[in-house]
């Protein structure tokens, strides 16, 4: 497979794509030079058949990316990046708005587009979302907005594109990069299970699991006390 890792050079990144190098040919995307070398190294040692590294910043477009995607098909995509994962709703300034929506949702939406009208079939992707994204997090709205976008675009994409194979991961656990706890290499374990498996959704973390359940369980508990209201009501009269 050609593999293209977005935020490559985050700790997260950086597993999923030493968890996708063995035999493929990989394309490591991220902002941080020096982490997306380590990370090529990386992926040459544990057995990939070729891999490369852009430097591309999202804020900026896709520019870079669209060249490096250039020749043989790209057969999946690992959605590791966020610029809004750092940074809290009141440490966010009007003029940064933008430049997030780009990186986290405009850009990407770009890119696939890009992929899907040059290819003849749709590649996967993995979408490594967040809990938040299902839950009310006080603080962090824009970064689980943006996150909700991304994943509502690519699931109507895949409506109107079968073929496209979509894992959305849902971590509910902190990964701390200045931390090597083995939570992103346990992770990235995880997910390429559940893909190789055709799995559409997973969570991460026992937060994760226990969150993502509640969610799904919301709308039967929701049926359930509206059929218990008719029957009060039936009763009364």
């Amino acid at each position: 497979m050609r593999v293209l890792i977005l935020g490559a050079s985050s700790a997260v990144g950086s597993a999923l794509a030493s968890e996708f190098a063995p035999g493929n040919s990989l394309i490591l995307a991220g902002r941080n030079r020096e982490r997306l070398a380590e990370a090529e190294d990386a992926c040459r040692r544990a057995g990939a058949l070729h891999a490369t590294s852009v430097a591309a910043d999202l804020v900026a477009g896709v520019g870079s990316l669209l060249q490096a995607v250039e020749g043989p098909r790209i057969d999946l995509i690992v959605d590791a990046a966020s610029a809004a994962s750092a940074t809290r709703d009141d440490k966010i300034e009007a003029g940064q708005l933008q430049g997030l929506l780009a990186a986290d949702l405009t850009s990407k939406i770009e890119l696939l587009d890009h992929l899907l009208e040059r290819q003849a079939e749709a590649p996967g992707v993995i979408f490594v979302s967040t809990v938040l994204t299902l839950v009310k997090s006080p603080g962090r709205t824009v970064y689980a907005s943006l996150k909700c976008l991304n994943e509502a675009y690519l699931k109507t994409t895949r409506k109107r594109r079968p073929d496209l194979r979509l894992l959305v991961v849902y971590v509910g656990t902190v990964i701390d990069p200045r931390n090597p706890s083995g939570k992103a290499s346990r992770l990235a374990r995880a997910v390429g299970k559940a893909f190789r498996a055709g799995k559409s959704r997973m969570s991460f973390g026992l937060s994760g699991a226990l969150l993502v359940g509640l969610f799904y369980v919301q709308p039967v508990l929701f049926l359930f006390a509206i059929s218990v209201q008719r029957r009060l009501r039936r009763v009364r009269s």
